[in-house]
This record gives C-alpha cells, sequence and structure tokens, in this order.
C-alpha cells in the first residue's frame, strides 16, 4: 500500500468514527511534539516528507478525496 492510500485509509477511518474517547485521542497527537509522538506516527510523517509531489495525489479538500 503506498503512502498516499495508507492516508486515504485513515482519513476513512477517522471520518468513520464514533467514539468520542479515540477521537480525543487522535486530536492530542496533533498538539504533541515529534519527540512526543508514537514512532510509527513519526515514521508516516518523515514519509511523507520525502514523497515527490509528483507522486501525491493533488486535492483541494478531504471532501474531494473521500468522494473518490
Amino acid at each position: 500500500m503506498t503512502i498516499a492510500q495508507r492516508k486515504i485509509s485513515l482519513i476513512n477511518w477517522i471520518t468513520n468514527l464514533q467514539d468520542e474517547k479515540l477521537l480525543s485521542k487522535i486530536e492530542n497527537f496533533r498538539n504533541l511534539s515529534l519527540d512526543e509522538l508514537p514512532s510509527e506516527i513519526v515514521e508516516l510523517l518523515q514519509l511523507a516528507d520525502t514523497e515527490s509531489p509528483d507522486h501525491g495525489m493533488k486535492h483541494t479538500n478531504s471532501r474531494d478525496i473521500l468522494n473518490r
């Protein structure tokens, strides 16, 4: 699975979440520094930074991605 596909999968999963506690935990990740984030998330962010923009999916918002 490519990084773009993994991101879309995560977006879809987050979009369908109904668990308030889990959503709160995800929101807390946003507020943490990279040193405090789980290594898997840091690795995913680093991989995303190394991807060529030509290999990415062009979109204007998450709804564009989810409607594909």
